[in-house]
């Protein structure tokens, strides 16, 4: 609706078939409806969607509509309102993604509502029910949300290497898998073929930054991916270290550094997690880690032995500071904090008092993905160590 004055304008947009020389009215409904010919009156065209009401007199419709009409009069206060009858076709452009699915599935299929969005890709995670139209399913997808999507995807296996990417398969759309993702005003190049990536989080990162994360801070980002925490906190904190096993990961993390103007904020490591914690606790750095990130919620946990001794590790009289460390998991289990605090404390060999349980998401029915967040108890980090870093 526009406004001009005293004037309201009211236009159906029909975008596709149907059209006849232009004329969008036409092409909704037809030359008998809305074809200039077929109306004495002015420009209002008062449209209801009831075939019970065809055929009918003014007289005999709804009083809703009856009150609307009563304004429109002639000057001799006669009805200035014309019945029409007419034919409304509504075109595949018109209807919303989930109403087009609803009708193409087979009758007793889910419809799937949503998608993952990572830059100009759109990821599905289908199910079995829905992998026979998968192709139909991802032409829809591509139909309704272009030109913002521009390729469709599929998760055909779930992931189980150490890089942590993901098998994805191209079910519609361009080939391409390379992408840039904008996420809280930070710039991120992805190429989901080699990297992991998981929009759904960004609202956990956001949490670290803003609630956890102070500006005198050094994080220590262990599983950092492309970058997605250690140049959301560079922005704010003091300094970073981020490091990620996959090399293809610390290519992207550097470009997204340079990418974001962060250079001089973080630095970047290609090393496994034991062996990066190591590091950075028996060499001598210039600032001392404050807080921990250890996000790979399928083994993050089980790193933590990494924490005893760390300590030891530091050269005689330099100070040792106690990070706080944030780790996070899956747990199906009926009571999940609880499991979860219980096998934090198993690696670490002792009981972690006073640990804070943050549920981040239901990933599946039963399953949540957890974050944990303690201060590093000092008998641990001066305890004798018991894993070999390789």
């Amino acid at each position: 609706m526009a406004r001009n004055g005293k004037d309201k304008v009211y236009v159906v947009e029909v975008v596709g078939e149907g059209m006849v020389h232009g004329d969008e009215w036409m092409g909704l409904v037809g030359e008998e409806g809305f074809g200039r010919s077929a109306w004495r009156g002015g420009p209002t065209r008062l449209l209801l969607l009831d075939e019970s009401y065809a055929n009918r007199t003014v007289d005999e419709l709804p009083d809703a509509v009856k009150v609307v009409l009563d304004h429109e009069t002639n000057k001799d206060g006669s009805s200035a309102c014309e019945l029409v009858q007419c034919q409304v076709t509504l075109f595949y452009d018109y209807w919303p993604m989930n109403e087009v699915l609803e009708e193409l599935l087979p009758e007793g299929i889910i419809t799937p509502t949503g998608f993952e969005t990572v830059g100009h890709i759109a990821h599905l995670n289908l199910r079995d029910e829905h992998l026979p139209y998968k192709k139909l399913i991802a032409q829809v997808v591509l139909d309704k949300n272009k030109p913002k999507i521009q390729t469709v995807v599929n998760k055909t296996d779930a992931i189980q290497n150490d890089y942590r990417i993901m098998q994805l398969e191209v079910l519609a759309g361009t080939d391409s898998l390379v992408t840039t993702v904008i996420e809280n005003g930070l710039r991120f190049q992805v190429d989901l073929s080699t990297v992991y990536w998981n929009s759904r989080l960004s609202t956990e990162r956001q949490r670290l930054v803003d609630h956890v994360f102070k500006n005198s801070d050094v994080v220590c980002d262990v599983f950092s991916g492309v970058g997605p925490v250690a140049i959301s906190a560079a922005r704010k904190v003091k300094y970073v270290y981020a490091n990620d096993l996959n090399p293809s990961a610390v290519e992207y993390l550097e470009r997204n550094i340079v990418l974001n103007k962060l250079e001089r904020k973080i630095e970047v490591f290609n090393m496994d997690a034991r062996r990066f914690i190591s590091s950075i606790y028996s060499s001598q750095h210039m600032h001392a880690v404050t807080q921990v990130v250890m996000n790979l919620p399928n083994d993050a946990a089980e790193y933590l032995d990494v924490f005893r001794g760390i300590s030891r590790h530091i050269e005689s009289g330099l100070p040792c500071v106690i990070p706080r460390i944030h780790v996070y998991g899956f747990s199906k289990a009926e009571d999940p904090e609880y499991d979860f605090h219980e096998r934090i404390n198993l690696t670490l060999g002792e009981n972690v008092t006073d640990v804070e349980m943050h549920r981040v998401r239901l990933v599946a029915p039963g399953k949540w993905m957890l974050c944990a967040s303690f201060t590093l108890p000092e008998s641990v980090a001066s305890a004798k160590p018991n894993y070999i870093a390789c």
